[in-house]
């Protein structure tokens, strides 16, 4: 199964819409809510064990510092804390983490481990999200973005100390699209060409050449923080998902 083939598709739109349904079907219930973040909790400490017991873990790749990673260990402070403003994190940023995962994933290998792991994590948390957002009808909230790039910090430290490839949330790949080759994981979608004959590592490339290092890097930042206030925004305002 090749990447964005019609059966990749197909499957892409059936997970989205089921792990949707039923989210926005289940009625509010905390002990739903409580079992769902547990089980996604498990669901990661299951990954980072089977990769210890089949020495397939990696300092490079397999720490829990990518975004949908880290949301497990969030919703679980939240469990212990009851803070509103993390639920409010929850739910938008689990509906975008989650979207983002499961159509950039490439079932290349459909039945390995980290394919069919990453489907049924990224379903769960889809779900998470979708039942948040329906159900507890999240607040905008500007600690929620500052939640999102502390994740961030952690793995730029991760990242800058690990170094040999270490690419956490992909950092790497959009801060220096100029090396995006040497890194260790990477967007799969990264380098296929879309505009006569560039890819989006083409063109950050290029944007750099043009503005500059240290301008580009000031945009991303800029771009990304108006993104997410845009993004939480849709949910909070909105009132998508709350019937």
């Amino acid at each position: 199964m090749e990447m964005y083939s019609a059966i990749h598709i197909l499957f892409i739109f059936s997970l989205i819409f089921i792990s949707s349904l039923i989210g926005i079907k289940l009625k509010k219930s905390d002990k739903i809510l409580k079992n769902s973040l547990i089980l996604l909790f498990a669901l990661e400490i299951f990954r980072v064990v089977f990769l210890l017991i089949t020495h397939r873990f990696s300092l490079y790749s397999s720490l829990s510092l990518q975004l949908c990673f880290t949301y497990a260990f969030i919703g679980i402070i939240y469990l212990i804390t009851k803070k509103k403003f993390i639920l409010d994190y929850l739910g938008p940023f689990g509906i975008l983490f989650a979207l983002f995962a499961i159509v950039l994933t490439n079932p290349h290998n459909f039945f390995a481990f980290k394919v069919i792991d990453c489907y049924l994590y990224h379903s769960v948390l889809l779900f998470i999200g979708v039942y948040i957002t329906k159900n507890y009808k999240p607040a905008f909230s500007y600690k929620g973005i500052l939640i999102f790039w502390i994740q961030i910090l952690f793995a730029f430290l991760a990242n800058l100390i690990i170094k040999h490839g270490a690419n956490y949330i992909f950092l790497n790949t959009f801060l220096y699209p100029n090396q995006h080759l040497i890194y260790r994981i990477n967007i799969p979608a990264f380098n296929i060409p879309f505009i006569d004959g560039l890819s989006t590592n083409d063109v950050l490339i290029d944007i750099i050449h043009n503005i500059g290092h240290f301008n580009y890097v000031l945009s991303l930042f800029s771009f990304v923080t108006l993104f997410l206030i845009f993004w939480l925004r849709i949910f909070s305002k909105k009132k998508i998902l709350r019937k």
